[in-house]
């Protein structure tokens, strides 16, 4: 897959690069009560947005790596780290949209306090596994970036 001459690979990776920090980061100020209400919608947005630039991302390295024919051990390593990645964000924004729809949340401007969660018993595991998740995903997508750099760079 090409744009004008251009593989797309190199060019959607910049759509990863930008939107699974801001997934994460957004994901773990949802975390914290007080800011959950402004946080809700930018984190739901961007985890599913990043997962499927993940996809693309993936997508189309495959399809450069056929094209181009390209074999060595560094990639290697980046298709391993882009593929654990790609898993990693498929569950951290299904994570995400759960805890979207199940944790409780009111506008703070008019001093409400939260009411209660609709599954209550989910409410403390999900935030738990959200911050881990946010985590998970900003380590590997550091890790597949420094694997293709490295692919790229050192050959």
């Amino acid at each position: 897959m090409e744009l004008r001459g251009v593989p797309l690979h190199p060019l959607i990776i910049h759509a990863v690069v930008a939107l699974v920090p801001l997934a994460a980061v957004s994901a773990l100020v949802f975390v914290v009560p007080k800011w959950r209400w402004l946080a809700r919608w930018p984190a739901a947005g961007f985890a599913v947005l990043g997962a499927l630039a993940v996809q693309l991302a993936v997508m189309s390295g495959r399809d450069l790596e056929e094209d181009r024919n390209l074999e060595s051990p560094i990639l290697h390593t980046h298709e391993e780290w882009g593929g654990r990645l790609q898993i990693a964000m498929w569950v951290f924004a299904a994570v995400m949209l759960v805890a979207f729809f199940a944790v409780p949340y009111v506008t703070r401007i008019a001093g409400a306090q939260d009411g209660p969660a609709r599954v209550a018993v989910l409410e403390k595991p999900l935030l738990v596994v959200v911050a881990l998740g946010a985590v998970a995903v900003l380590v590997l997508v550091v890790l597949t970036g420094d694997a293709g750099a490295r692919a790229v760079w050192e050959q």
